[in-house]
Formats: structure tokens, C-alpha cells, sequence
């Protein structure tokens, strides 16, 4: 089998504190988190060890729901949580697409600063998978690399701005 686990890694132009924060408050998220193609609205956020951050993606005619249930937060350091799609309620329903996925996939992001530069670095991994969920995550790879990209640009361009009108 392939290696189950997808690792990205960005450098920002911007101090540990503001990068961190851009995953910690509506505003931010509002303004870049999510697939690019979509409009994503925040519906709840309790930024807390337990808390959940629950969203919606709108777009080609779909709505969609995801949340992220956090288990870790090291302010400035470090953010694990684990997302899932799931309905308006906040239950755990399959992935919208016709591909076998995890129901939760655990991240894991590390931020670490040099020079007030920011480097951060995602982790992967699916959650109680079988086989055949693993292996349609795994085929996804390069498609999660794209939008997480994407999405990653869009918080480049939120950091810029924050920097430049604080």
C-alpha cells in the first residue's frame, strides 16, 4: 500500500502569531479557508480543545457541511483537529463525492517561525479507514494537494493584507 499520509508545507511572510490566529476566528476563515471554487461560511466556531468549527460550502448547485472537531491546540505552535463532512445537525455523514473516503481524517499543523517567517506544515492522516477508504484518500492526493493549495494561497493573500492594514 501507498503512503496514507499527506504532508504539505508552506512559508508565509508573516510572524508565527498571525498565521496561527488566521485558523482561530471567524473573520480569518471566512476570508480564506475552504475550496476556492466555493463560497464557505463559518456557522459556529468554539476554538477550544473539544470545540467544534462547523461550516458550509456553497457552489455547482451544491451545499455542503464539514466541521472540524479540534484535540489539540498549543497556541502559536501547534492545531490538530479532526474533520469530517456531516450535516446541518453536525452529524457525520460520507463524503459528497462518488469516491470511498474516511468518514474523519485527522490533521495535524505545525507552525514554526524563522526570520518572522511562518512555516507551516500539514499532516494527513485518515481515521479508522478500511482498506478501501485508505486507498481512495490515497488516490486523492494530488487533488488535496491542489486545493489545499489553493486554499493556502488564500490565506497568503488574507496574511498580506492583515500585515499591510492591521
Amino acid at each position: 500500500m501507498k503512503n496514507e499520509t499527506l504532508i504539505i508545507t508552506r512559508t508565509f511572510d508573516a510572524p508565527r502569531e498571525l498565521v496561527f490566529n488566521a485558523f482561530s476566528n471567524v473573520e480569518a476563515l471566512n476570508a480564506w479557508w475552504g475550496p476556492v471554487q466555493m463560497k464557505n461560511t463559518v456557522i459556529s466556531l468554539d476554538f477550544k480543545v473539544g470545540g467544534i468549527f462547523h461550516y458550509k460550502m456553497e457552489g455547482h448547485g451544491q451545499i455542503n457541511y464539514a466541521r472540524f472537531l479540534f484535540t489539540e491546540i498549543n497556541p502559536f505552535s501547534k492545531l490538530v483537529f479532526k474533520l469530517a463532512f456531516v450535516d446541518e445537525e453536525l452529524n457525520i455523514i460520507p463524503p459528497p463525492f462518488p469516491i470511498k473516503f474516511p468518514m474523519e481524517i485527522l490533521y495535524d499543523f505545525n507552525f514554526s517561525e524563522t526570520n518572522k517567517k511562518t512555516t507551516l506544515t500539514m499532516t494527513a492522516i485518515p481515521v479508522n479507514g478500511t482498506a478501501e477508504e485508505i486507498e481512495g484518500f490515497i488516490g486523492l492526493n494530488d487533488s488535496m494537494q491542489q486545493g489545499f493549495g489553493a486554499s493556502l494561497n488564500n490565506l497568503e493573500t488574507y496574511l498580506s493584507n492583515m500585515s499591510t492594514h492591521p
